[in-house]
């Protein structure tokens, strides 16, 4: 079998939103398509419904029991260990993909011969349909629509991605935020993006997923961590410069939540800790945001006027 789509579901205590996800995934209108579910040492009764599902869909599942957690990125590397498709996909485990989401999107991608294609899904918490894709940032990518994108941002589960862009590339394991530079570099080396205006996914925003947990610690250190890896993986790149005012707002958004995350009143940080985490977020932007940042058409048009207060507060320091 030729694997048209190859789908990686990263798995960690979803037992209550498990079934409903595979369900949906198991019945894709799409044939010839794989998919790579990577238990990550959950502790509940997920790795039991992936062993039905497994003996359910012997053709169509392969099945990864991780005894060591690496968190999302550390399954989704395993995963890609694994996937033979033309093109990846990546799901959630507590969100629904519609059963015609591949087949839409994949048939976008033939008909087109694009790198990716975004698809229409809807935010369960904002009870919003949401195409993070504008129809401008379409087609042949170039700088411009490029810094539209990584300035918009946006998820990995609504798109399929020609599996050659993962080409020596790697997540960030055991951290939240660890797709922040991946979606920038796929984005970097997308030559044609497509979109499909048709709902494909249903994102459920459930409390206990990874990127919700509130950890200030812990938040603080993806902040940084991600701030590093975004200048690491794309500040080195040939076509760097045509999105650098992008990459730094980018830069500044972690910035300004940094510094939230350090200066709210209940996240119980004691005052040194405060002022240290401060200290060191100031460090990071001197050191990754080159331009004026007050000249940013991003940072013009989405930060804030509080916010940019803040930051001439903190660096008047």
């Amino acid at each position: 079998m030729s694997v048209k789509v190859s789908v990686i579901v990263p798995v960690y205590n979803a037992e209550k939103t498990l079934a409903a996800c595979l369900g949906n995934l198991m019945h894709q209108t799409l044939p010839d398509m794989e998919f790579i579910l990577v238990n990550d040492a959950s502790t509940d009764q997920s790795l039991s419904i992936l062993l039905d599902c497994e003996r359910a869909f012997p053709d169509k599942v392969i099945l990864i029991n991780s005894e060591h957690n690496s968190g999302p990125g550390g399954a989704r590397n395993i995963g890609l260990s694994y996937a033979s498709g033309e093109y990846i996909g990546f799901v959630d485990s507590d969100d629904i993909p519609d059963t015609a989401m591949y087949e839409k999107l994949y048939q976008r991608a033939i008909s087109g011969d694009y790198d990716m294609v975004d698809g229409l899904y809807f935010n369960e918490e904002t009870d919003t349909l949401v195409l993070q894709t504008a129809d401008n940032c379409t087609g042949i990518l170039d700088a411009i629509k490029r810094s539209e994108l990584i300035a918009g941002g946006g998820y990995l589960w609504s798109r399929i991605f020609r599996r050659e862009l993962f080409e020596g590339m790697t997540f960030r394991e055991n951290t939240i935020l660890e797709d922040m530079e991946t979606l920038m570099l796929l984005f970097m080396r997308t030559k044609r993006l497509g979109t499909v205006k048709e709902l494909v996914y249903k994102y459920c925003a459930s409390s206990g997923s990874a990127s919700k947990l509130s950890n200030p610690v812990r938040y603080h250190t993806a902040i940084r961590d991600a701030m590093t890896a975004i200048a690491d993986t794309i500040f080195p790149l040939e076509n760097y410069a045509g999105v650098q005012n992008a990459i730094e707002y980018s830069m500044m958004h972690l910035y300004q939540c940094g510094l939230v995350n350090a200066l709210y009143p209940d996240s119980n940080l004691a005052p040194l800790q405060q002022d240290m985490y401060i200290k060191e977020l100031r460090e990071l932007r001197f050191r990754y945001v080159r331009r004026d940042y007050k000249k940013n058409p991003y940072i013009k048009q989405k930060i804030t006027k509080e916010n940019l207060a803040l930051f001439e507060e903190i660096e008047s320091y």
